[in-house]
């Protein structure tokens, strides 16, 4: 099975000057059965065994970006929102521009959304996340 890639590009200057990530992230993957291809609300299809590649890619290059963090939420009616981490000391340093996780073999069917989380420069101001992306377990 291959990986699927997944790249998240962020304008890092309009982000930070308006404290969110909506209208200024687009995420699109290699997977032509995926819904939602250069929004903020991507959904992914997948299938249990199979390796996700998101890659982080600044449109502005004097403002790169990382991901700080990718975390599923536990319920799907969490709402679609954006906005600065105040707690920017719960993230784990380095940071990367590529992170790699698999889909257990386990996993039932079904959507899972998760906030991504970006982190363009330092400071207090700097991760700011979005909780519309998604995956879809197919079996």
């Amino acid at each position: 099975m291959q990986p699927i890639n997944i790249i998240v590009a962020v304008d890092s200057i309009a982000a930070l000057s308006k404290g969110t990530l909506e209208e200024n992230v687009y995420l699109t993957d290699d997977n032509p059965l995926s819904q939602g291809k250069a929004t903020a609300t991507l959904t992914t299809v997948c299938a249990p065994g199979q390796w996700l590649h998101w890659k982080a890619i600044a449109v502005d290059v004097q403002s790169p970006a990382v991901i700080a963090g990718i975390d599923f939420l536990p319920h799907d009616d969490a709402p679609e929102e954006s906005g600065v981490d105040p707690n920017v000391w719960r993230y784990v340093v380095p940071r990367w521009r590529l992170w790699t996780g698999l889909i257990p073999l386990c996993t039932p069917a079904g959507r899972y959304r998760y906030r991504l989380a970006l982190q363009m420069g330092s400071g207090a101001q700097s991760v700011i996340s979005i909780n519309s992306p998604s995956i879809e377990v197919r079996r």
